[in-house]
């Protein structure tokens, strides 16, 4: 995954939406569809809109750019929870 679809990939997925549900998307016990129904149910996004961002957020993972998605979001101008939560992750990762 080069920076361009990085970048692209996560502003679709979203950032908080990343954030939020970082350890589902991580969680590979966990399919894409229980991950989408989850998000479905408490975010009240159409299925197809929560499968394409469970899709591609673990793309991201896949990719082994997690950290780079997480410091990304850290240093951007998302909401202060966002990216107070993104930094905590970080630290909790290590």
């Amino acid at each position: 995954m080069n920076e361009q679809q990085f970048v692209r990939t996560l502003n679709s997925v979203g950032m908080r939406c990343f954030i939020t549900y970082f350890r589902q998307f991580c969680d590979l016990s966990l399919t894409n569809e229980d991950i989408a129904a989850q998000i479905e149910e408490a975010e009240g996004y159409s299925s197809k809109a929560c499968r394409s961002r469970t899709s591609g957020a673990r793309r991201i993972i896949r990719a082994m750019r997690g950290r780079d998605a997480l410091e990304k979001i850290a240093r951007s101008k998302a909401d202060a929870w966002t990216r107070q939560e993104a930094s905590r992750l970080l630290t909790a990762r290590g």
